[in-house]
């Protein structure tokens, strides 16, 4: 579901998105930032890799890995293109925790580093 989730947001595709998280889905962004709860909160992460004044962010899945119960630690690709050109602006490496419940995502935890997001699973 990480994956199909991932695919979705960095496809701009809100509706599928949606699909992937439970109702009351949690969103946390780097910097304190929340997203509102649940398929909307899905719906704005996916609309922010919309193309906007030429440039189309993307977003890979690199990695996840299960950890205790239903939390996922995952390394992200993000990058960010000139669609003219398709010339590679810049690009980074990203860390999120997915909380899952059942099949469906409950919480996204997004970090600037996948070693913060490791930490912060520690700290739990």
């Amino acid at each position: 579901m990480i994956g199909k989730f991932v695919r979705a947001a960095s496809e701009a595709d809100q509706e599928s998105a949606a699909a992937c998280v439970t109702e009351d889905a949690v969103f946390e962004l780097p910097g304190g930032r929340t997203l509102p709860p649940g398929r909307d909160g899905a719906r704005a992460f996916a609309t922010q890799h919309a193309e906007s004044e030429g440039r189309k962010p993307t977003v890979e899945l690199e990695d996840a890995e299960q950890r205790e119960g239903d939390r996922w630690l995952a390394s992200l690709r993000f990058v960010s293109r000139e669609v003219a050109t398709g010339e590679t602006l810049y690009e980074m490496s990203v860390g999120g925790i997915f909380e899952l419940d059942g099949e469906l995502i409950a919480c996204l935890r997004a970090f600037p580093s996948a070693a913060e997001a490791e930490q912060a699973l520690v700290e739990q």
